[in-house]
């Protein structure tokens, strides 16, 4: 009865935390621990912190409410409005999906190199599409599906950090430098601002935070199971912002300092010492888990989004928001098969740098549905007369704030400061009988590195290190 219960108590929140934890999250949390070591972890805690609060609101205006979120933001700010933020939140969802494919792309093939790149998104989102037409009723199996992927996860991704700790040699030292970058706020230094626009992007998803509701409803809850709602909401987003936080740590402890590249073999490596030969398959489950709980949850919150905004109703299985999930699926997968045919064709590593982006642009479409949230979730009519408290308005105005200003700081950088251009450049092998010219420089989008040679009178020279 205990263990009934206690499954009884979390379901919408853990199928947002699957969502979250993505392969892109995991790409950009792992780029980022390379990059800037631990400095950065009192980020992913506080966006993770700020996420649990979005949710606890939402989880409230789901048990509350006897409408959805944009039908709300309809019957207050008019359809029109309404049309436009299930547009724009619908675009989200698209770029926050060709992140996932790419990510998908990346990690897979280095568990299988012998596949082709395009294969993996092709593959994810074929399986993502069946399971959306599969299926009479999404919820319980989401639920159920997308609770074990989060747990699993989090099981993971400890048993990997705690490995890589074992091999550090001085672990005092590692754990202060961990406590530090947790509890001492800081910017490390020349830091891309697209990349922490990214990090706050990819943990303090508000977008899968206006799912809830939606998923509170389908679950079946009222105001009796309150209680219920703020157990689920609280042990998920612990486990969201663990597992954010870990891949980070795990990539600072394994990969930090170096030239920055995200290396998953490095990673396999770490699992291979724990689990011998089967490493490779226990990482391909776990990197799995992430996917395809990412591909199937932010699919459906974009169809979802869309359909109530345009009036059509706010249920998960409806055909139109299966179409429009679907949707979602198509244009992620399109733009990352675009984004691998341009590496295949231009010789340029774009995966890491696409993602980073892809993830900081997400904020950028979010000014619409964060004025329909403030507006939503101060009326007290919009859940039954009970008034938000004092403090959960200061929470959501300073929330509202944060991100706004985020998406602000963004877009000027993406667009005015040229920072979309990841500087921390990976290194790709090339072949000892390939050759490039000497002194082709970093406006060509290249930096060339001799290996063991020097660079004479413009010849050309074998064993060079191509950072793009």
């Amino acid at each position: 009865m205990a263990k009934r219960g206690i499954l009884s108590r979390i379901g919408p929140a853990f199928i947002v935390g699957a969502c979250i934890i993505g392969p892109g999250s995991v790409t950009l949390m792992s780029r980022t621990g390379a990059n800037y070591g631990y400095q950065l972890i009192w980020l992913s805690l506080l966006s993770g912190a700020m996420m649990a609060g979005f949710l606890a609101v939402f989880m409230r205006l789901g048990v509350y409410s006897d409408e959805t979120f944009l039908t709300l933001t309809a019957n207050r700010l008019g359809r029109w409005y309404a049309v436009l933020c299930g547009i724009t939140l619908f675009s989200v969802d698209a770029a926050f999906q060709f992140g996932n494919a790419l990510g998908v792309k990346a990690g897979m093939q280095a568990i299988f190199p012998a596949v082709p790149a395009y294969a993996w998104p092709l593959l994810f989102t074929a399986t993502a599409i069946l399971f959306l037409f599969g299926l009479k009723r999404i919820y319980g199996v989401l639920e159920k599906m997308m609770t074990f992927f989060l747990v699993f996860m989090v099981a993971a991704f400890l048993v990997n950090l705690l490995w890589a700790l074992r091999a550090e040699p001085d672990l005092p030292k590692t754990l202060a430098a961990m406590a530090q970058g947790a509890f001492i706020p800081s910017l490390p230094k020349g830091v891309n601002w697209v990349v922490l626009g990214g990090l706050v992007g990819t943990t303090l998803v508000i977008v899968a935070a206006f799912l809830q509701p939606y998923l509170v409803k389908a679950k079946g809850w009222t105001e009796k199971d309150f209680a219920s709602g703020v157990t689920d909401t609280v042990l998920a987003s612990i486990m969201l912002t663990l597992v954010g936080t870990m891949i980070m740590m795990t990539a600072a402890t394994v990969l930090y300092p170096g030239d920055g590249q995200v290396n998953f073999e490095v990673m396999i490596t770490q699992l291979e010492q724990v689990f011998g030969a089967h490493a490779r398959l226990v990482f391909s489950i776990g990197f799995f888990a992430a996917a395809f709980s990412s591909f199937i949850t932010n699919s459906v919150i974009g169809g979802v989004l869309l359909n109530d905004g345009l009036g059509l109703g706010g249920r998960l299985d409806s055909l139109p928001t299966k179409i429009f999930a679907t949707l979602v699926l198509l244009i992620g997968m399109g733009t990352a098969l675009g984004i691998v045919y341009a590496e295949a064709n231009y010789h340029r590593d774009l995966t890491v740098q696409a993602i980073t982006v892809g993830q900081a642009v997400t904020l950028l479409a979010l000014p619409l549905g964060t004025i329909a949230m403030v507006v939503v979730l101060f009326d007290a009519n919009s859940t039954r007369g009970r008034a938000l408290p004092i403090w959960a308005k200061a929470f959501v105005l300073f929330g509202a704030t944060v991100i706004l200003g985020v998406a602000a700081v963004v877009f000027v950088k993406l667009f005015f400061s040229g920072e979309s251009r990841v500087p921390d450049k990976p290194a790709h092998s090339v072949a000892a009988e390939d050759t490039l010219p000497c002194g082709l420089d970093s406006d060509q989008g290249l930096v060339i590195e001799q290996v063991g040679h020097s660079c004479e009178g413009g010849e050309s020279w074998p064993k060079i290190r191509v950072g793009i």
